[in-house]
């Protein structure tokens, strides 16, 4: 059994040495309680009962080993800290040896734990901003991807036409897979490499109702795509493009909730302060939350008054502070919410408590916020150079057809062997680089910005619509100026 216990302690960090955000919050946990005055054994069996993932399962093994099995906590610490991961500089690894050397010595845990929080907030901040100049770096390679792209996949389809080798369309289609293929390959590498910030707090019939909108959303752009397709009423560009606006239902419900999510986020850390100290003044919840509620939070005001009336019809408190989160659907209010309940329970200095939960949460709002601005540029720029795509290769479709239709399908002559592309097979094209390109640039855009998930059907619902109709848009364009223009003007001589 104990050799199960710490076996269990090896892949607790397969992630790596990083300081991710839940190690951040597990260490304002400890601090939080650990101002109440309690013991060493309390302080682990209070943290082995909290939802820190890989976090509480070390502490879990390690009161286990401690506490059930007689080791000591000072010993077990070491034996778990020896096998959760074999990398020296990992974060659980090293507060373990150390805690456990603040466990034998009796050194104060409370300034232990605020040591611990200030240094891992700042090397929290150090490796986020490292990650965002990181999102920069491959965001402009992004572009230059996405601009060559398209000259590359011209370029071969020009010279197989004019060297006269090959099936040019087979080349074409080729160098399309190819192209596609690459930069499918460069956005999954920034999925793996980019964090992935989680910004809602839900349950399971929330998740349900949301992935029914999801599945009505893509099956009327399947419907809406296939009628269009079939009938014949408009041309196979428009009704993909046509097609993506249904997906824009479901990614815009995830917007909007993604907004509201971030406004509470914005109003929280001044709440979760304010309600501190006024707790920690009159030591009681009830009247403190009536003292804050003279105060105005915004979108958050409603939440709180929820909050203040299950507390004077003695709702018990975890449960009133889950309700408040799940009511909130916020991640980050939902973690404090844990910190501040949990702390009541353990009779902590709750002045100290709501200021470290508005100190963490206040950094974590910061650095999410120069993420986004990142991305709201990035967007833009890769929306523009989708159009400018699309609308290149709407322009060699339709240079294909004019000039087939011109020649008869015999561009040959004495000096020159040209295998020029099918307009059918361009045109058959046209719709499949569209639905391509719109995934990849819609994924590429969710990765740089972060949050939900669910919002990437707006950007995929976007860019397919916005190309298609760019695409569309273009034909008609090139053809009414070369019938009119090029092709209607006097040959010199005749």
């Amino acid at each position: 059994m104990i050799a199960k216990t710490i076996a269990n302690s090896k892949a607790l960090l397969a992630s790596g040495s990083k300081i991710d955000e839940n190690f951040v919050y597990f260490i304002a946990f400890l601090y939080s309680i650990s101002t109440g005055e309690i013991g060493a054994i309390d302080l682990f069996k209070t943290g082995k009962d909290s939802k820190y993932g890989k976090y509480s399962t070390a502490f879990r093994n390690t009161y286990r080993l401690g506490v059930g099995w007689s080791y000591g906590l000072a010993s077990a610490c070491e034996m778990i800290g020896r096998k959760v991961s074999d990398k020296k500089d990992d974060p659980l690894k090293l507060l373990l040896v150390k805690l456990s050397q603040v466990i034998r010595l009796g050194d104060d845990m409370k300034m232990f734990f605020r040591d611990e929080l200030k240094n891992s907030l700042l090397t929290y901040s150090i490796k986020y901003e490292a990650n965002l100049e990181t999102q920069k770096l491959f965001s402009e390679m992004f572009y230059t991807l996405m601009s060559t792209a398209s000259f590359m996949i011209a370029a071969n389809s020009i010279m197989s036409m004019l060297m006269g080798f090959g099936d040019s369309g087979q080349i074409l289609i080729i160098s399309m897979m190819g192209t596609g293929s690459g930069m499918a390959v460069f956005v999954t590498m920034m999925f793996f490499m980019f964090p992935r910030d989680k910004l809602a707090y839900t349950d399971n019939d929330i998740e349900k109702k949301f992935r029914m909108k999801i599945y009505l959303g893509i099956g009327a752009a399947l419907g809406i795509s296939s009628v269009l397709l079939i009938s014949n009423i408009v041309p196979p560009v428009l009704a993909v493009g046509l097609g993506g606006i249904p997906l824009l239902y479901p990614g815009f419900v995830a917007k909007k909730t993604e907004s509201k999510i971030a406004s509470l986020t914005e109003w929280y850390p001044t709440f979760i302060l304010h309600f501190g100290q006024l707790y920690s003044t009159v030591g009681s919840m009830g009247q403190a939350l009536h003292a804050v509620m003279r105060s105005n939070f915004g979108p958050l005001q409603i939440f709180i008054d929820s909050l203040k009336n299950r507390t004077k019809n003695r709702i018990d408190q975890i449960l009133g502070f889950e309700l408040f989160s799940i009511e909130t659907g916020n991640h980050l209010i939902a973690n404090g919410n844990a910190i501040f309940s949990t702390s009541i329970d353990k009779g902590a200095d709750m002045n100290i408590v709501g200021n470290v939960i508005s100190d963490v949460t206040k950094k974590i709002n910061e650095l999410r916020g120069k993420r986004t601005q990142n991305a709201s540029t990035f967007q833009l720029v890769v929306v523009i150079l989708h159009v400018l795509s699309l609308s290149i290769f709407g322009l060699m479709n339709k240079l294909t057809e004019l000039f087939n239709d011109l020649s008869g399908g015999d561009l040959s002559n004495a000096a020159f062997e040209l295998t020029p592309i099918d307009p059918v097979l361009m045109s058959a094209l046209m719709p499949i680089l569209v639905i391509m390109t719109s995934i990849i640039s819609g994924f590429s855009i969710k990765i740089i910005q972060g949050g939900l998930y669910k919002t990437v059907f707006y950007h995929i619902g976007l860019l397919l619509a916005v190309g298609g109709i760019s695409m569309y848009a273009i034909n008609i364009f090139m053809a009414e100026f070369l019938d009119s223009i090029i092709f209607t003007a006097p040959v010199p001589g005749i």
